[in-house]
């Protein structure tokens, strides 16, 4: 009996500590903008059992400068950081992530990494020189326009169908490792019809390339 009891304070200690613990955020604009939005029983501190119920983060012109915090957010379908000053991103292990969405962000490096549902991707006016997506076989979705790209491969991406790269610095794409490959917008590159590598398959329709 004395053990029952013993085993059921410890859970009940457990619980205690698990919905009272108050996270740490390395970005405060980053806390401050979570907590106007998901501190649901306003006590002024996000706590797991809040963190683990949010599954949207829209987080526009927010101040926020770092992507750390992101981790803390498990169960998070969406994210939108659009209009924040980030310099580098890395985001990783987030198996509920579909969509993401950092553009006009002023990010000169983006890495991805074991992302295995993330379906949308939108990297529009950064500063980007390089991408790295490694894990994130679902994506269908590319958008990397108004960035200084020279080269980019999205060979690892099979379901990918459609990719907008316009207005990058490329002088050639290779599109065959992509066979369901809709649409590709390669305006304001210096990319010419034959710098394209088709795949035999591809039935793709390409915007600005030159003549």
């Amino acid at each position: 009996m004395k053990i029952k009891i013993f085993t059921a304070l410890c859970l009940i200690t457990g619980f205690s500590v698990f919905y009272g613990q108050k996270l740490e955020f390395k970005d405060k604009n980053f806390e401050k903008a979570v907590l106007e939005n998901f501190d649901v029983n306003k006590n002024g501190t996000m706590e797991p059992s809040e963190v683990s119920m949010v599954t949207n983060l829209f987080l526009v012109q927010k101040g926020i400068t770092s992507t750390d915090d992101l981790h803390l957010f498990k169960n998070v379908k969406m994210i939108v950081l659009d209009d924040n000053a980030i310099s580098g991103i890395s985001i990783s292990n987030l198996d509920n992530l579909e969509l993401f969405s950092c553009t006009g962000c002023k990010t000169s490096s983006f890495k991805a990494e074991n992302l295995k549902n993330l379906a949308s991707l939108y990297l529009d006016n950064n500063l980007l020189e390089g991408i790295s997506l490694n894990g994130t076989p679902k994506i269908n979705q590319l958008t990397l326009s108004l960035n200084q790209l020279k080269t980019i491969d999205p060979t690892q991406l099979r379901n990918l169908r459609k990719l907008n790269v316009e207005q990058n610095q490329l002088r050639n794409i290779d599109i065959s490792g992509n066979p369901v490959l809709q649409t590709l917008n390669v305006t304001g590159n210096k990319i010419k019809e034959r710098d394209i590598k088709k795949g035999t398959k591809t039935e793709v329709t390409i915007f600005g390339a030159e003549e």
